[in-house]
């Protein structure tokens, strides 16, 4: 099926969502790659939009594989220790998870500004399982939308880097308010991030929208007693062959933090 997709209508933010899908994409394309995702190439061998202007380099399609591979196994634990669980992906742009992970049971909805969230009822179709809420993530009515009564995982992927810490302050906050049984996954990047990442002219341009990094998760448990740090995974300790020679920031503790993912759980007390 080939789809006609106009990409005009996505400014700043919103536009950052073809990185990650072009990433996938090109992990899919490789043998042995660290994501399949089928679902990708059908979407960009769809998209009349020239790549050649804006092509990642192999360390920016590496972040992007190693955190889908990452994100995909939290899920994966979730929905095995929940089987009544729902899931909400903030920011969903053009996310392919659900079509990966679907477990036959989950609750699923996919959260994006209504411009993103018309690009993707194009590609994906809700179900009785399976929601669009086409609102900013800060436009609070999201979450009547929501069922708020059983475990639920927010996902927050290349999202929060975007805003200023007292806007995830207040995001944060909002969950745990409403969402007595819950969680988040995030990524977040420390401040020498701003350092890497550099020469495509294209990732330039979405570094340069990056107002919030963090040194380390376990410091959001001082924002509030309701917020447990979890657990945080450090994307080079996976694949280092594939990182070249940027694997031996493993061994050099602030750059081996440099890009990581946190879980955080709401409301319930610290053991």
């Amino acid at each position: 099926m080939q789809y006609k997709l106009s990409l005009e209508k996505l400014k700043g933010i919103p536009k950052t969502l073809l990185i990650p899908l072009r990433g996938r994409y090109l992990e899919t394309k490789r043998a042995n790659g660290i994501v399949s995702d089928p679902k990708s190439i059908e979407i960009i061998d769809s998209l009349e939009h020239d790549f050649a202007t804006c092509e990642l380099p192999w360390d920016s399609q590496m972040l992007i594989s190693v955190r889908t591979e990452i994100l995909d196994e939290a899920i994966h634990r979730f929905f095995n220790a929940h089987t009544d669980g729902v899931v909400v992906n903030l920011g969903c742009g053009l996310d392919t998870r659900l079509h990966r992970l679907d477990d036959g049971r989950i609750e699923w909805y996919d959260l994006d500004l209504p411009e993103a969230i018309e690009i993707r009822r194009q590609f994906f179709a809700e179900n009785g399982r399976y929601r669009f809420i086409g609102k900013s993530v800060f436009d609070y009515t999201w979450m009547d939308d929501v069922p708020n009564d059983r475990p639920t995982l927010f996902i927050a992927e290349g999202l929060f880097c975007y805003f200023t810490e007292a806007q995830v302050r207040e995001i944060l906050f909002a969950i745990k308010d409403r969402f007595a049984r819950s969680e988040i996954v995030f990524e977040i990047f420390s401040p020498l991030m701003s350092l890497a990442w550099h020469r495509n002219p294209h990732l330039r341009g979405a570094l340069s929208l990056f107002k919030w990094s963090l040194k380390t998760g376990r410091s959001l448990e001082k924002w509030d007693g309701g917020i447990n740090f979890i657990e945080e995974w450090n994307y080079f300790d996976r694949h280092p062959l594939r990182w070249r020679w940027m694997r031996y920031f493993r061994f050099i503790p602030p750059l081996r933090k440099v890009m990581r993912v946190v879980h955080l759980r709401f409301n319930t007390p610290a053991s």
